[in-house]
């Protein structure tokens, strides 16, 4: 007594590819979507946005991560100081305020907020080229 069941090469070798997929690189084109969007809102208030980056990629398991920003150990911090100080917002120590330090928060949370302003965006565009992989991998 046996059983035959047809197609199954077939499917074995449509879900091998499936297991092969090349999510790096998709994720690679939207860290890159990300940066261009980072340094446009850094482009508001400083001349230095050429300093943001996306830097390379780490694979742990099946997952790719990619940091796109500004990294300390990569660039010089004095250079990029003033993008990390209007993130979070400071107080200004300078020679005009003796006693009075205002606190300065003109540009309080870009980073951030060019992050979430693109997420919507970027994730889109990551799902449609990973739908489009797993097409090809599924029906070539």
């Amino acid at each position: 007594m046996s059983i035959e069941i047809k197609g199954i090469n077939n499917l074995l070798k449509r879900l091998d590819k499936l297991s092969k997929l090349e999510s790096e690189k998709a994720v690679e084109m939207v860290a890159k979507d990300m940066e261009q969007a980072i340094k446009q809102a850094a482009n508001v208030f400083s001349n230095n946005s050429d300093l943001i980056k996306t830097f390379e990629p780490r694979k742990y398991g099946g997952s790719t991560y990619i940091d796109v920003g500004l990294k300390g150990d990569k660039e010089n911090f004095k250079e990029w100081c003033h993008l990390w100080y209007q993130q979070f917002g400071f107080y200004n120590h300078g020679w005009n305020f003796k006693n009075n330090h205002p606190y300065i928060d003109a540009h309080k949370m870009w980073f951030d907020n060019a992050l979430e302003s693109n997420k919507p965006e970027c994730m889109k565009r990551l799902k449609e080229e990973l739908k489009k992989q797993v097409n090809e991998c599924w029906n070539g």
